[in-house]
């Protein structure tokens, strides 16, 4: 079986005027120039060519820098101090805002050429336009098509490491902020423990109630700022960062465990200052109870009549009532925390106890007076009973017996024979 070549034959026919040419290709497809439809500028068409080459090479600069940029930024680690993480953040978005820029010069510049070379408001619709413009037009919205994708995958990758990076300076800010916080809470919690003084009296208490305040003022600043720290590192947990989440949950437990004790330790230094001001008084009371006790014994005579012990019995009595409003007992029976802490000073227990020694003296002497007292007026109310006496006999002389005895013979009667004889 044999095989044929087909072989084709290109005719090249030389025309010799325009007029000849017209007879091989039709005036819609030939320019002006040749007696054809097409209008054709070469000078414009030049010029439209340099314009549209200067669009791709600046967009061929623009995916060079982009590369470039996006290789640095992949190759960023992330640093272990704020001022190192801001100064990368402030440098690369410095250099992602120029290629933003060089962004939309390069789109503005293409649209101002597409608008000039589409002619839209002489020639609307794609089909009046001239081959030559028309190719024109396509490439210009090609390459304006490929600056804009290029836009949102660039933006897309910077929104995805910007975020990484501000993560990064939150971290850190966070981080940098808890170890402030850290050596905020020792230098309280030292302060605290260096001031135990609890006043040896209602003014310095009050004084020292007054300069706590003060502080207290100021490290709940720290308190509030901790707690308000804890959120802000409960907002980075919330992200779903397995790392952030792993670094930053142990501190912010830690933040709230220092919170709560330094304002607990606050209260408690409060609370004992009060305690010590209410108890200087209540020693003070007990002072001025034990002085007057002492002017009331010493003015009370040991031998008084039943109407005066009466009545010195009911200012014993009331003064005994008035001295049980002392409440020094309950600075030492089951005592809480803040009366523990208190009473373990040994100012405040010694005076705590020479007071109460004062105090049971006063009622153990008012006490035995009041039943001296007592005694005394018993003889005003227990009246003497009336006894019976028998008249008391007087002795009589002799010449009273004799007279007594001859009348006792004249009443005698006599006998006959005696008469008789």
């Amino acid at each position: 079986m044999t095989r044929c070549k087909v072989i084709r034959y290109t005719v090249v026919v030389i025309c010799q005027s325009s007029l000849e040419l017209r007879r091989y290709i039709g005036p819609d497809c030939l320019t002006m120039d040749v007696g054809g439809a097409l209008k054709y500028n070469h000078l414009e068409w030049v010029q439209h060519r340099m314009d549209i080459e200067r669009m791709k090479s600046s967009a061929t600069v623009i995916a060079q820098s982009l590369s470039e940029f996006g290789r640095c930024l992949k190759e960023t680690e992330l640093p272990n101090d704020v001022e190192t993480t801001a100064r990368i953040l402030e440098i690369q978005t410095a250099e992602r805002d120029a290629i933003k820029e060089d962004f939309r010069i390069s789109i503005r510049k293409g649209l101002s050429l597409l608008r000039h070379v589409r002619q839209l408001d002489v020639k609307p619709e794609h089909e009046q336009l001239s081959p030559t413009r028309l190719h024109n037009v396509t490439a210009i919205e090609r390459m304006l098509i490929q600056l804009e994708e290029t836009e949102r995958s660039f933006d897309t990758f910077w929104l995805k490491h910007e975020k990484r990076l501000t993560q990064c300076l939150k971290l850190r800010r966070f981080e940098d902020s808890f170890r402030k916080f850290q050596s905020a809470f020792a230098k309280h919690m030292i302060h605290l423990e260096e001031h135990r003084e609890v006043g040896d009296g209602p003014a310095k208490a009050e004084q020292l109630a007054e300069a706590h305040a003060e502080y207290c003022q100021q490290a709940m600043e720290d308190v509030s700022g901790a707690r308000l720290l804890r959120d802000t590192g409960q907002e980075l947990i919330s992200s779903q960062d397995v790392e952030l989440t792993a670094s930053l949950l142990p501190k912010c437990d830690e933040l709230d465990r220092m919170a709560d004790a330094l304002s607990g330790a606050l209260e408690r230094r409060s609370e004992v200052l009060r305690l010590s001001k209410d108890m200087h008084q209540q020693i003070h009371a007990a002072n001025n109870w034990c002085h007057r006790g002492v002017e009331l014994l010493t003015t009370i005579p040991y031998d008084c009549t039943p109407s005066s012990a009466a009545n010195a019995l009911t200012t014993v009595d009331k003064y005994i009532e008035e001295g049980k409003s002392l409440k020094l007992d309950t600075f030492n029976n089951e005592p809480d925390l803040n009366k523990l802490i208190m009473l373990t000073t040994t100012e405040t227990s010694t005076l705590l106890a020479q007071v109460a020694e004062r105090i049971d003296d006063m009622r153990r002497l008012s006490i035995s007076r009041r039943s001296a007292l007592q005694k005394m007026a018993i003889r005003e109310i227990r009246k003497p009973p009336v006894q019976v006496v028998s008249p008391e006999k007087l002795p009589q002389n002799n010449s009273d017996k004799r007279c007594s005895i001859s009348d006792k013979k004249n009443l005698t009667p006599t006998s006959p024979t005696k008469s008789i004889m």
